[in-house]
């Protein structure tokens, strides 16, 4: 029975080690991904002040609406933000040229509509970080650590 309890200690301490590296692991996987989620909701602000802005317009043309439809219906963080270069490129061929220059309730909507646009491209610089260094971290040994035992990881990591 004495010779068990020094194998018995080493291996227990062992599993103590291994458990606080997965648990470690884990936790830098779940922060990074949160900071992810963060930089996203910052974006979609932006994206729904300007979605909010076009609905509001009376004299929003049929592709601009098609384009918001179908931005609202974007299932997925990919599809969400390919809808949204849409609804921008259907915002800018379409209504600039409806706009009166001269009248200044036109401008006030224009000026709105475009900060709106700055204000969402200038957030998406820290997402594509974000996002990179929680792509990063995946790919590395501690990754694949939390990519075994951690189903989000994993989701994330086969997401792209």
């Amino acid at each position: 029975m004495k010779k068990f309890v020094l194998p018995l200690a080493i291996l227990g301490m062992g599993l103590l080690v291994g458990a606080a590296v997965v648990w470690d692991c884990l936790r830098l996987a779940a922060d990074a991904r949160q900071r992810v989620e963060l930089a996203d909701a910052e974006i979609a602000k932006h994206e729904t002040r300007l979605i909010k802005l076009l609905v509001d317009a009376p004299q929003a043309p049929p592709e601009v609406t098609a384009a918001i439809m179908e931005y609202m219906s974007a299932k997925n963080l990919s599809t969400r933000l390919a809808a949204y270069d849409h609804i921008v490129a259907a915002f800018q061929k379409t209504m600039a040229d409806h706009v009166d220059p001269n009248n200044p309730l036109a401008r006030k909507f224009m000026d709105d509509a475009a900060g709106a646009i700055n204000r969402r491209e200038i957030a998406e610089q820290p997402f594509e970080q974000e996002t990179a260094a929680y792509r990063a971290y995946l790919g590395s040994w501690r990754g694949q650590i939390a990519r075994r035992f951690s189903a989000l990881a994993r989701a994330d990591w086969k997401a792209e």
